[in-house]
């Protein structure tokens, strides 16, 4: 069923009737192209908008004050927007005085007008319109082509460049890890381990996918982009459990269905002792050659700490290298919540369907299991309920999963009671 398209509205100033117009038009030739919901969203939030404003638009940076109006707006009927109708008000904002020879300060003729009228804006305004990107979930952006399919590998992702400063003057880099792979003391040893010797802050959350990534935090809006590299962490140990049972299969498949380019595969500890060093040595090479990620191996847990650290502060050169000469032309980075939404999309995920995702990241538990598993307990809360009726027999606990289905073998029950059910309390959130 086609979308209905959008009716036309009252202007409220007859100055601003061309523009809505405009924004009508261009709204209704995208519906016959059949373009995404939050993006028809976001034209029919200008539209709106544009018809009740109750100041003149003369400008690109006048439309650009609008709510709802933002850099993807803004490209979109540039090249239409019309030029017969100058700001003849005084300069409200004082121009940067720009040095001469200085290359970061120049804005190149590629370089959107949407971008050269931000250059223009006075730090307070830069700090306000900062914030309104904050606030719209940074709709605006959403169209900066987030399909990385046919670009090179040079075209990473960049946090938006809202004025001249540089990358670090604008933004914090910080290492998110994942805290099922490493909670209490331990996981405060490692954010303590790896801020010390390089200087780089660490948090640990809940990721939807992956064991790391990196956000760039800005300094003034704390709006938090995901840098364009996430990693999975594998010890050995789990990497051959992960083969036999085909769950690291279903793992990668969401990593590259997360969004960002560059994949690592990180795989920790020596699989000679364990017999496996020829089909450790086989998965690493179809996951490296065949599927396209980077494979990193460590020696052990304070090998990966090096690790993480010394990837962090490549991240770090590669986004103050690249920043000012890409800022604008690149794709632009996801916020924080883009990322879970797109890894998680609350639309067409059930409760059910996100617990037997997170059922599918315990050792040993594949797709078949997961799903014997939420048929009889479709949610963990209904699965701690469970547990809790046999809580003091912990023999029980551990088989009752296995007594309840031929799908979940012992070791399966096994591992989903550790992550689940530890001392009454619910681990697995």
């Amino acid at each position: 069923m086609a979308p209905a398209m959008p009716k036309q509205r009252a202007v409220h100033l007859p100055d601003n009737e061309e523009v809505a117009r405009l924004l009508l038009e261009k709204h209704r030739s995208m519906l016959e192209k059949d373009i995404p919901d939050n993006l028809s969203l976001t034209l029919s939030n200008a539209y709106r908008n544009v018809c009740a404003a109750k100041e003149p638009i003369r400008t690109l940076k006048d439309l650009l004050k609008i709510k709802g109006v933002g850099p993807w707006v803004i490209r979109l009927i540039k090249e239409s927007f019309p030029a017969s109708s100058p700001d003849l008000s005084p300069p409200k904002w004082k121009k940067i005085k720009r040095p001469e020879h200085s290359p970061e300060l120049v804005c190149s003729n590629s370089a959107s007008m949407a971008s050269q009228e931000l250059i223009q804006l006075t730090s307070q305004e830069q700090l306000s319109y900062s914030s309104e990107v904050q606030t719209t979930g940074s709709a605006e952006f959403t169209m900066l082509d987030k399909d990385t399919s046919g670009m090179g590998n040079s075209k990473l992702a960049m946090p938006p460049r809202l004025s001249n400063e540089k990358f670090l003057e604008a933004y914090e880099v910080v290492l998110i890890l994942d805290d099922r792979e490493i909670f209490g003391s331990r996981g405060k040893r490692v954010v303590g381990n790896i801020h010390s010797k390089f200087h780089v802050p660490v948090e640990i959350k809940r990721l939807p996918v992956g064991d790391g990534i990196w956000i760039a935090r800005h300094r003034r809006s704390h709006t938090e982009y995901v840098l364009d590299f996430v990693v999975e962490r594998k010890s050995v140990t789990d990497l051959v459990s992960s083969i036999r049972d085909s769950r690291y299969k279903d793992q990668k498949l969401r990593l590259k269905k997360c969004g960002l380019r560059k994949l690592i595969y990180l795989v920790e500890g020596d699989p000679n002792p364990l017999g496996a060093s020829e089909s450790i040595k086989t998965a690493c090479f179809t996951t490296e050659i065949l599927e396209g990620f980077d494979v990193q191996r460590t020696t052990g847990y304070s090998d990966t700490e090096s690790t993480y650290g010394h990837l962090t502060l490549s991240i770090i050169d590669y986004y103050s290298t690249n920043f000012s000469i890409g800022a604008n032309t690149c794709r632009v980075c996801l916020t924080y919540d883009e990322f879970v939404k797109k890894c998680c999309d609350p639309k067409k995920l059930t409760v059910s369907d996100i617990f037997a995702l997170q059922l599918m990241q315990v050792p040993q538990v594949t797709e078949e299991t997961a799903i014997a598993v939420i048929e009889l307990y479709p949610t963990l809360v209904s699965l701690a309920r469970a547990y809790s009726m046999l809580d003091g027999d912990t023999p029980a606990q551990e088989k009752m999963l296995n007594m309840k289905s031929k799908m979940v073998n012992a070791g399966a029950s096994r591992n989903i009671f550790k992550l689940v059910w530890v001392k009454g309390e619910i681990l697995l959130t």
